[in-house]
């Protein structure tokens, strides 16, 4: 019987340290095994826009290797580490066919990784009162949970040094929340770390063959070239190639390029208006308008709003979710995704399964999904394009090559 591994993912664009967690799920399953990707949409968790778009990277991940790609919609995968995977293992657990969830980390060797996630799925009176403690300092949720985790820790004879070096890598923290999800959800999904290979998560310099996806994406974004020997050390040929096509259709997404739009959407909102986002509180509206004209680009718009309590990616998902109108008659009401969309597939007989197996909606045509679909799935079908069309009609070179949402067939393979 097949192995299906589900891989949460960005491909913000696909690697070799990418290729490279693939290649070792199929040694480690002796090739009997299909590997599913859960590909955030348009913009990303960190709350900005996707480098290119998703049909893109999905394409990267099938000529890589990946047997079906799944789409992770906008309004869920913009968010915080732990909303992210919460709602990504989800997906994963209510498809009702993945075996394992494979996430990289530093170390194969996850013991750290399941030692606090087992911690922080059924939080502690004791727990809680540090963490209390640590935010009345003024830290950000991530610096303060960091802290109070270590002094509960310190009291037990754990490794303190390698805990603390576990909750300062994305990758590790990622997997935290993945592992947490797991256990909150009661999934019977088993975990498979994949070793990091390479540059951290956020390294922002190009290195040889193992470069992080921050440094690919500062690379291109900056010097805009792209059949050079830089990125053929650090990317397969596939995505060198998708890459170059892409280019000639559609810019580069950065907040940069949304400049003007994510400005325009704060200034056009008042305070009041600005209040009904989920995101804004403990006076955050004031601190948006405040600063909407600080510096001469949104990167210093944004630096003038952190401070210890809000780090720049919370900034940058609100502004998102300010950009896309994802305010509380959205975010607030749908706490789930309600479907799951087939963006590419190599293997018909894995799609016939997940349509049997999976109790969320399954969607390949999105135009007939759409009109047989309750007002509820209809509303986060027409958000998740709205978000589409915004991000096209900022990175489009030629609008003439625009293409509708509901046009838009799978690649099969």
């Amino acid at each position: 019987m097949m192995n299906i591994v589900g891989i949460i993912s960005e491909y913000n664009p696909f690697h070799n340290g990418h290729l490279h967690q693939i290649t070792e799920i199929k040694k480690l399953f002796k090739n009997n095994v299909a590997v599913i990707c859960l590909l955030s949409s348009d913009f990303v968790q960190r709350g900005e826009p996707a480098l290119i778009d998703k049909y893109a990277r999905a394409r990267m991940a099938i000529s890589n290797g990946a047997d079906m790609v799944l789409e992770y919609p906008t309004l869920f995968c913009c968010a915080t580490a732990e909303a992210y995977a919460d709602n990504a293992v989800y997906i994963l657990n209510n498809i009702g066919i993945v075996d394992y969830i494979s996430y990289g980390c530093k170390s194969s060797d996850n013991y750290n990784v399941k030692k606090i996630s087992s911690l922080l799925a059924y939080e502690s009176q004791e727990y809680k009162e540090i963490l209390k403690a640590e935010l009345s300092k003024g830290l950000s949720f991530p610096k303060a949970r960091q802290h109070a985790l270590i002094k509960l820790l310190n009291k037990s004879d754990a490794d303190i040094y390698k805990l603390s070096e576990t909750l300062k890598s994305s990758n590790d923290i990622l997997a935290i929340e993945y592992e947490k999800a797991l256990i909150r959800q009661k999934s019977n999904i088993l975990t498979v770390p994949i070793e990091r290979t390479g540059s951290d998560y956020n390294d922002p310099y190009m290195k040889e063959n193992f470069s992080s996806a921050t440094a690919i994406r500062k690379y291109l974004l900056s010097e805009k070239v792209i059949n050079n020997k830089d990125l053929a050390d650090n990317l397969p040929p596939s995505t060198l190639k998708i890459l170059e096509d892409y280019s000639e259709v559609k810019h580069f997404g950065s907040m940069d390029l949304f400049e003007d739009l994510i400005i325009y959407s704060v200034v056009s909102r008042s305070e009041k208006q600005l209040k009904k986002f989920p995101l804004v509180n403990e006076g955050m509206e004031n601190l948006l308008k405040k600063n909407v004209f600080s510096g001469n680009s949104v990167n210093d718009f944004i630096n003038a709003c952190v401070n210890k309590r809000y780090p720049a990616t919370r900034i940058q998902r609100l502004l998102i979710h300010i950009l896309l109108g994802a305010d509380k008659s959205i975010s607030g009401k749908y706490k789930r995704p309600g479907y799951v969309r087939v963006l590419a597939c190599r293997d018909k007989s894995l799609l016939s399964m997940l349509s049997s197996k999976s109790s969320l909606p399954v969607i390949t045509t999105l135009k007939k999904s759409y009109d047989d679909s309750d007002l509820n799935l209809k509303t986060l079908i027409e958000f998740e394009n709205a978000a589409c069309d915004i991000y096209n009609a900022v990175c489009l070179k030629d609008k003439s090559h625009y293409c509708n949402e509901f046009s838009v067939k799978p690649l099969f393979e």
